[in-house]
């Protein structure tokens, strides 16, 4: 019997966990996990991986990201995506190894997309889009293609 008792106590539990989440998470569903690519910009070509995770009971959403480049820099950044009031857009804020700080607002234009905002100069914006298994991400700086790349699941 106990056999039988801790799978439907475990499905029972991820059940209820669904029917309470909150709804405003539901547009970055499709990030969640662990991510591995490539991809090339200003800084060069270079390879790397990141991973989205709901923490603190699924208050925040945590990315870790590192890329190393071919010329041997390596980028790290950690972003913690948090929840707008009642009613509003997640917002997110940035820190990376070469010191900055940045405050985004998040946006989804359509299905399987996030693109987060800058809510100050010098106009950055990071895209992500889902598209047949393949993430891609692109980052602009003022409007112009900084860093583009392609993701898989790990």
């Amino acid at each position: 019997m106990a056999r039988f008792f801790l799978p439907a106590l475990f499905l029972g539990f991820t059940l209820l966990s669904a029917q309470t989440a909150d709804p405003r998470w539901e547009p970055l569903r499709f990030l969640i996990g662990k991510w591995k690519g490539s991809g090339a910009g200003d800084p060069g070509a270079g390879q790397g991986a990141f991973s989205f995770s709901p923490e603190l009971n699924g208050h925040i959403l945590v990315r870790r990201s590192f890329n190393q480049l071919a010329s041997g820099t390596r980028h790290e950044d950690l972003m913690i995506v948090y929840a707008g009031e009642e009613g509003k857009a997640p917002h997110a804020i940035y820190f990376d190894n070469e010191g900055h700080t940045i405050l985004y607002e998040v946006a989804f234009p359509a299905a399987s997309t996030a693109v987060f905002t800058a809510t100050g100069s010098p106009g950055y914006r990071l895209t992500y889009n889902l598209d047949k298994g393949t993430l891609n991400g692109r980052f602009e700086v003022g409007g112009k293609t900084y860093l583009t790349w392609t993701s898989v699941r790990e």
